[in-house]
């Protein structure tokens, strides 16, 4: 009795492995997006196209990628709220950078842009251009300098 309960524990871990590595891709249109994606695309991307819409699904969460003609990468929530963007070469647009941040840089690395930026629940990550990376608290605190 005991083998076959490990062997159907072990059967569902695959299936919701297996569900949540390649099952839930789906390819979309830009107008099937959250709201909130689909209007910040329109306030801070509209000089560029839309090349790629995907949907990500698995069993514990949704998200959606967005990727644009110039290479920037944009990755939603299910809500459509941004949680990475990546412009790599070009600056992340200031609107979308929190104040805090933004000032920090300006200040302390005057000639560098934002070139990516990640937002988690406790923490900000910034990419700037001269290859260093910084990490914030939820309070815009700096907790770390990686190069």
């Amino acid at each position: 009795m005991k083998t076959t309960w490990n062997f159907l524990v072990l059967a569902v871990m695959f299936i919701l492995q297996s569900t949540a590595c390649n099952g839930g891709d789906k390819v979309m249109k830009i107008k099937d997006l959250p709201q909130a994606a689909q209007t910040l695309l329109k306030e801070h991307f509209d000089d560029r196209k839309v090349s790629l819409v995907q949907k990500d699904a698995d069993t514990f969460r949704t998200n959606y990628d967005v990727v644009l003609n110039d290479g920037t990468k944009i990755e939603f929530d299910s809500k459509g709220n941004w949680t990475e963007i990546d412009t790599k070469p070009q600056a992340v647009p200031e609107a979308l950078i929190p104040a805090a941040i933004n000032d920090y840089v300006k200040k302390t690395y005057p000639e560098v842009r934002i070139v990516e930026l990640k937002r988690e629940r406790s923490r900000y990550e910034v990419d700037l251009s001269n290859n260093l990376e910084l990490k914030f608290n939820k309070n815009f605190k700096l907790l770390k300098i990686d190069d």
